[in-house]
């Protein structure tokens, strides 16, 4: 059954076709080439970024089973499943909400805020007139009713728009943007035409590496994210979409995650985001089998065993990158 369920490029990190030898790097500009790293092919550890464990811990996953949202009959085109992971991103509208919202957190309100009070209990110290210092009271109260105001309409509004009127709020966008398949291996990227159906360019998950780019923001902070590209035509995923411009840690852990998703000489990954899928997947399934897993592992799991299951893992995602600066030159694959 496992022979005919999986493609003939079907990803296995054991029998690896042989790859010929790269002359080229069409799929990257100059500075990305001078500037990026290639991470390591193989010895993986079963690992998942941050958000995304955060995102799919298992009280929410029991919230989702409980409680459906109601637009479980809405192609938003992203699936995640046992076959492929296919990301795609909502319309324009759904998107500037989100972006809106986002300004009104309370964590971006204390980083305005903050400095601004720091300033003026410095002054206030300073000022031994107490006129003046009610004066400077008043004044910054002001500022405060200026910046906070609008940062606060930023988290009520869309929050009652996405309430009261969820159909008009919550669009899915034109189609997908690509996708990663684990029964056939393929790797495929959709094209961003304005007008008619997406175009795909495909090809198979072992011609491409993962690179990962440094970037300064302020206050001199350096932070990466993550692509694939592949090796001999100019095709590129931004995966490191899914977590953002993050630590290096968050890319490795992402890495890791997506070639173990992707070899099909192992069970998907034992993560809360996959578990519902792992019986319909053949060498999952037969694992679970022969090990005994519970079905419900992470869905039933209690609260505290999931804190240290995640302060766990946290500790593997933290140690990856020590553990592969000696790994693979070039373009071989481990």
């Amino acid at each position: 059954m496992t022979e005919n369920y999986y493609g003939p490029q079907a990803y296995r990190s054991d029998q690896i076709p042989e790859q010929k030898r790269q002359v080229a790097d069409p799929g990257r500009s100059w500075f990305n080439r001078k500037f990026d790293m290639r991470l390591p092919w193989g010895r993986t550890e079963e690992v998942a970024p941050q958000s995304l464990r955060k995102r799919f811990r298992p009280e929410v996953l029991r919230k989702i089973e409980s409680k459906p949202s109601g637009f479980e009959n809405i192609d938003f085109h992203q699936r995640i499943d046992h076959e492929r992971y296919r990301h795609a991103t909502p319309a324009f509208r759904t998107k500037l909400l989100f972006l809106i919202n986002a300004f009104g957190n309370p964590y971006v309100m204390v980083f305005i805020l903050f400095p601004v009070a720091i300033t003026y209990l410095t002054l206030l110290i300073k000022n031994p007139n107490h006129m003046g210092a009610l004066n400077f009271s008043l004044s910054y109260l002001s500022f405060v009713a200026w910046i906070y105001g609008p940062l606060l309409a930023c988290r009520v509004i869309p929050s009652f728009i996405f309430r009261f009127a969820p159909k008009w709020s919550i669009k899915p966008g034109r189609g997908p943007k690509w996708e990663l398949n684990r029964r056939t291996g393929l790797v495929t990227t959709y094209s961003d035409e304005k007008k008619g159906p997406p175009e795909e360019e495909q090809a198979p998950f072992y011609e491409f590496d993962a690179y990962l780019t440094n970037e300064m923001i302020p206050p001199g902070q350096v932070v990466h994210t993550l692509y694939l590209v592949h090796r001999y035509r100019p095709i590129l995923l931004p995966i490191g979409n899914l977590i953002g411009k993050t630590t290096g840690e968050e890319c490795f852990a992402l890495w890791d995650m997506f070639q173990n998703f992707m070899d099909t000489s192992r069970p998907l990954p034992d993560i809360p985001l996959w578990e519902e899928f792992r019986s319909k997947d053949p060498v999952t399934a037969e694992h679970d089998r022969q090990t005994g897993r519970p079905a419900r592992y992470w869905r039933d799991m209690d609260d505290e065993t999931w804190k240290k299951k995640e302060s766990e893992m946290m500790s593997k995602v933290r140690s990856r990158p020590c553990k592969s600066k000696n790994l693979n030159k070039g373009n071989e694959l481990a």
